[in-house]
């Protein structure tokens, strides 16, 4: 849940950009006019309603693709980041062209207009990623000067010294927009290169004689009620403090505040999208693995139809898996072992080379061809195209006991594919803890680009490492 510093400045560039993509539209379509390629008959209102239509799908799309996933370190944007702007200007001109598509383009009084100029949608992507990057540039600019005099430091005393600290005083040296100085640190132990040195009640009579614009509190490692006592100072001096996860040290779940009718209570949620996001997911999933069935389906009729043949048994092996929210589902593949491969031995993981692979299964595990009829379990919403891959129910109690944060991979839908699998991760001789930190990372980062990055290379491993 975001905070309400992070909400605004998420509505805040959301409204910047909104206002800036406009006026590279109409930038775009005056450039077309008048000097590109000139075209003085186009009808302005044609145009308008165009982008009228255009404008809402767009910040949606935007939103979706993670433009708007902001964190507090991001606050506000530290620079321009050309790859994602560039990201961006491609994205707004297929929308452009996508609701070009849709809505025809009339005249004044219903008359028949020309089609729409394909020049236009290119200049408004070049526009519209220099409108995206102005964007980023003036929100960081406004940031500063909002704060006041953007010379003063804000005087920032840190209490208790741990990892976690660390990282944050990095990120006050990387973003010098944020214009902080750490007076002090007040811990047992802390690096000469970081901050000086200083005891707890030294620095509680720096905020007391209003010296400390901001508070730091690691409290892990605060004696026994001084979190209290830091608390009632600055509260009294009218400062914030933030207080790092440490004080919750058995829980990676997001805290955040919440309320509950009229009563504030301190939540720890899950990292699951948000419903937007989610909505885009499933979209894109639908339309791709939907399209995979149509014009795959010869080869999974031929890929079936030999399985039947080359040994007994069901050409389709259904077997339960454990989804998102730890829910189980019935996951489908091709074959590849004998019918009978679990009737002595019972549930038990494959390996490399598994005696009871058929020939075929050796050469359709060669290739991924047996994930395939998984673009089933996609279409019908229990599995995505990417993320966590599935485990069975049978493993997943004693995975849970004894790898840290395994759970968590079921926040996502599973996925034929992830960010672990096409980094290796995969099968009984991988580390399981090496493949979870691979599954956070996807959840914690994710977008739409993300996926059709992960996508792509493993269409390009998978072919590359089968020949």
């Amino acid at each position: 849940m975001l905070s309400k510093r992070t909400e605004a400045a998420r509505i805040s560039l959301f409204v910047l950009d909104q206002v800036l993509l406009a006026g590279a539209f109409a930038a775009a379509f005056a450039l077309k006019v008048h000097l590109v390629l000139p075209d003085p008959e186009l009808i302005p209102e044609v145009y308008v309603r165009l982008y009228v239509v255009t404008a809402p799908v767009l910040g949606i799309a935007l939103s979706c693709c993670g433009f708007y996933r902001l964190r507090s370190d991001e606050l506000p944007p530290r620079g321009v980041r050309v790859r994602d702007m560039l990201w961006g200007g491609f994205v707004a001109m297929v929308v452009l062209v996508i609701v070009g598509f849709i809505i025809k383009p009339v005249g004044p009084g219903g008359a028949t207009a020309p089609p729409y100029s394909r020049a236009i949608a290119f200049l408004f992507m070049a526009l519209a990623t220099i409108a995206l990057g102005l964007s980023r540039k003036l929100s960081s600019v406004a940031a500063v000067h909002l704060r006041g005099d953007p010379d003063r430091l804000a005087q920032v005393v840190v209490f208790g010294m741990s990892n976690r600290v660390l990282k944050l005083l990095g990120v006050f040296e990387r973003m010098a927009h944020m214009n902080v100085h750490v007076v002090g640190v007040a811990a047992d132990e802390v690096p000469e290169d970081v901050a000086p040195r200083m005891d707890t009640d030294e620095a509680m009579a720096l905020i007391a004689q209003g010296f400390v614009d901001h508070v730091l509190v690691d409290a892990g490692g605060l004696e026994a009620g001084r979190l209290d006592e830091i608390l009632a100072l600055a509260d009294r001096e009218g400062i914030s403090v933030h207080i790092t996860a440490s004080i919750f040290p058995s829980t990676n779940l997001v805290p955040s505040w919440e309320r509950i009718g009229d009563v504030p209570v301190l939540g720890f949620v899950t990292a699951e999208l948000p419903f937007g996001a989610r909505c885009a997911k499933r979209l894109f999933d639908i339309a791709l693995s939907g399209a995979g069935l149509v014009v795959l389906s010869p080869l999974l009729f031929l890929i079936g139809a030999l399985v039947r043949l080359e040994s007994p048994g069901p050409a389709i092996f259904v077997q339960r898996r454990v989804g998102v929210r730890g829910r189980t589902f019935h996951m489908l593949k091709f074959r590849t072992m004998r019918a009978d491969a679990e009737d002595e031995t019972g549930p038990v993981m494959a390996v490399e080379n598994d005696t009871r692979c058929t020939r075929l299964g050796g050469f359709l595990r060669r290739w991924n061809l047996d994930e395939l009829p998984q673009l089933v379990n996609v279409f019908l919403g229990h599995m995505s195209l990417v993320g966590p891959r599935p485990e069975r129910p049978e493993f997943v109690e004693g995975f849970k006991q004894t790898i840290p944060r395994y759970a968590h991979k079921h926040w996502f839908k599973p996925g034929i594919t992830g960010w672990a699998q096409i980094h290796g991760l995969r099968g009984k001789a991988t580390s399981l803890e090496e493949r979870i930190d691979h599954d956070m990372y996807y959840i914690e980062h994710w977008s739409l680009m993300f996926d059709v990055r992960i996508l792509v290379r493993t269409l390009v491993d998978g072919y590359v490492n089968a020949a």
